[in-house]
């Protein structure tokens, strides 16, 4: 006899109430660490890294509140490296996009005989 039991799967369309997750936070809290990890997951589809500005901003904040402290210069220097690399990864996925979005429109051009292809707004109302 195994007491196994079936692992609760993260579903957007379907997710779990406030009730449920208390009592699931109750009952098995591995599992329900198991779930909010699954979510993080998720989510982690629609955010974006970062730039440096915002880094040194948010940890200026962050260490002021908790310590009363301001940045060092190295702190500084780590974060505005640590930004420059999400940027860089930003601006590498903006590139994907576009070099996608060029083949679409020429397949769009030479399959189907497509002669404009209309990308922004402004342009529909000629």
């Amino acid at each position: 006899m195994s007491d196994m039991k079936t692992p609760i799967v993260y579903d957007p369309n379907n997710e779990l109430s406030e009730e449920e997750l208390n009592k699931l936070g109750d009952d098995d809290f591995d599992a329900f660490l198991d779930y909010l990890d699954q979510k993080a997951e998720y989510l982690k589809k629609f955010t974006k890294p970062l730039d440096p500005y915002h880094l040194k901003r948010y940890a200026a904040i962050e260490k002021m509140e908790t310590k009363g402290e301001a940045l060092t210069t190295d702190e500084i220097k780590k974060l505005q490296k640590l930004g420059e690399q999400n940027t860089a990864k930003t601006d590498e996925e903006i590139e994907k996009d576009l070099e996608w979005k060029e083949k679409r429109n020429e397949m769009l051009k030479t399959t189907f005989g497509v002669k404009n292809i209309k990308t922004h707004r402004s342009q529909w109302f000629d």
